[in-house]
C-alpha cells in the first residue's frame, strides 16, 4: 500500500513498517514523503511526452493522498502517541471520487468513543486524542439542554 499509493520504495516501506510496527507510518516520514512528492510534481510541470504526463498524474495523486493522510492523522484520527498514523486510513483514500460520500463525522465520533473506552482499562494512564470536539459537544449540550443561565457555570467547569 505504501509503495503503490505513496510511491515509497520497497526498502523504505519495509524499514518504516519494521520501525513503526504493523501498518503504521510516522508523521515525520510521511511529511518528508509529501515534501518529496510535491517537489517531484513541481519538477514535472514541463511535460513533453505521454509517459511524463502519466508519471505526473501518478505523482500528483500520491502527493494528494500523502497530504490527506497527514491531515487525517493530525486532526481527525490522532492517536495517543501522536507520532504515527495507521495506514488503515489510506484505504479510505483509495477512491478519491468517493471521499465526499464517506461519513467523516461519524468515523471521527466512533474513533473518539474508541479512545474514551480505552480509558476504562486500569493500565491506561490517560486518554489520547484531540479532545476539542468532545469539549465542544459537551458545552453545546449544556447550553441548549439546560437553562441558558447555566452557561457561565458550564464555561467555568470546562476551563477548570
Amino acid at each position: 500500500m505504501m509503495q503503490v499509493d505513496l510511491v515509497f520504495t520497497v526498502e523504505a516501506a519495509a524499514k518504516e513498517m519494521t520501525k513503526q510496527g504493523a501498518a503504521h507510518v510516522s508523521f515525520g516520514v510521511l511529511k518528508r514523503r509529501y515534501e518529496e512528492l510535491l517537489n517531484m510534481c513541481n519538477q514535472l510541470l514541463e511535460i513533453d511526452t505521454q509517459e511524463e504526463q502519466d508519471e505526473r498524474a501518478h505523482v500528483r495523486l500520491a502527493c494528494i493522498k500523502a497530504f490527506l493522510l497527514l491531515l487525517l492523522g493530525w486532526t481527525i484520527f490522532s492517536g495517543k502517541n501522536s507520532k504515527n498514523i495507521n495506514l488503515l486510513w489510506l484505504l479510505a483514500l483509495q477512491d478519491m471520487d468517493e471521499l465526499d460520500n464517506w461519513s467523516w463525522g461519524g468515523m471521527r465520533l466512533a474513533f473518539l468513543y474508541e479512545q474514551l473506552s480505552l480509558t476504562s482499562d486500569s493500565s491506561v494512564a490517560s486518554c489520547g486524542d484531540y479532545m476539542t470536539l468532545l469539549v465542544v459537544i459537551f458545552v453545546f449540550l449544556l447550553f441548549y439542554l439546560l437553562d441558558r443561565k447555566c452557561i457561565v457555570v458550564c464555561i467555568i467547569f470546562v476551563l477548570i
